[in-house]
């Protein structure tokens, strides 16, 4: 099955990453952020930025910041707002300030938004960012990947005939995505079913976190990311790859990126391939969770 879930675009700038969350009315009608949040310490920012997009179904908007001093760097986000009273009041090309509430198991959110009294220009209509960033995937399960080869943070090479035999998943990240709910969260998830396969003890399988930022993101980074996540498997790999490589893979997985421009642009695609490399799955967005992702390897294994 492919999971329509939410598609997140992540925008970085040279030295910092962040990402938005492009929406659907799915999410939309399972959204209640007036329910009661879990008790997880928050950090609070304080930005100023231009509202691109609203999204009213999703209480959201696209947002181009400045630059959030000791967080991120200037890029475009999106973002829940939440309060619905503040966010009737937005409009699009007016500049707020606002405060971005982050934390680890949550979805990060803007509140207290103040107009500043600046309006930005409008321009001739182009396609909206929720647009540009929903690309669904072209392959159909049961497709055969492309071929592609792959740099590990060992030097090893990832090739889609040195897979066969496995059932194996792959996720695309930047190592500077600093928001815990997006980039972060994929290789959170890929932990989680790291240990449930461990402890289920399931084989045959990989796991595989391939860049989209191969210029940063060398041998030397993705070794030391891996070791900040504490990854002792050698069923999970970090990747790096020329761009060509990896949209070799991921653009038929509906893989959106620019690294070409800045800022660096990107939705969320994870899927799930069998042991002769035909496609099983597709997660769109991050929220899907391990034992989805576990269960999926495991039905590929029958």
């Amino acid at each position: 099955m492919n999971r329509l879930l939410p598609t997140l675009l992540c925008v970085s700038l040279a030295c910092v990453a962040g990402c938005q969350s492009e929406v659907t009315t799915q999410q939309a009608a399972t959204a209640d952020t007036t329910q009661p949040q879990n008790d997880q310490p928050k950090q609070t920012y304080v930005g100023r930025g231009v509202v691109l997009e609203l999204v009213p179904e999703d209480r959201g908007a696209f947002i181009h910041h400045e630059a959030i001093p000791g967080f991120m760097d200037e890029m475009t986000m999106y973002l829940k707002v939440a309060d619905k009273e503040n966010f009737r009041d937005l409009k699009v090309g007016h500049q707020y300030t606002f405060e971005m509430l982050v934390a680890e198991e949550e979805e990060t959110q803007i509140q207290k938004l103040v107009a500043t009294g600046k309006v930005s220009p409008q321009k001739s209509p182009a396609a909206a960012p929720s647009e540009r960033w929903l690309e669904p995937s072209t392959m159909e399960l049961g497709d055969k990947v492309p071929d592609f080869t792959l740099t590990s943070s060992t030097g090893a090479t990832i090739t889609a005939e040195s897979l066969r035999g496995k059932v194996w998943a792959i996720t695309f990240i930047f190592t500077r995505c600093p928001l815990p709910d997006y980039c972060p969260r994929m290789t959170l998830r890929f932990k989680e079913t790291m240990e449930i396969l461990a402890k289920k003890q399931v084989d045959n399988w990989k796991l595989i976190s391939l860049s989209i930022d191969p210029q940063y993101d060398d041998q030397d980074v993705l070794k030391s990311y891996r070791q900040m996540w504490e990854v002792s498997s050698d069923e999970w790999v970090f990747c790096r790859a020329d761009l060509d490589q990896v949209k070799q893979i991921g653009d038929p997985l509906g893989l959106t990126f620019e690294t070409g421009k800045s800022p660096i642009e990107h939705n969320l695609r994870t899927a799930v391939f069998d042991v002769e490399g035909r496609l099983l799955e597709v997660f769109s967005g991050n929220k899907w969770n391990a034992e989805e992702l576990a269960e999926s390897i495991i039905r590929g294994m029958q």
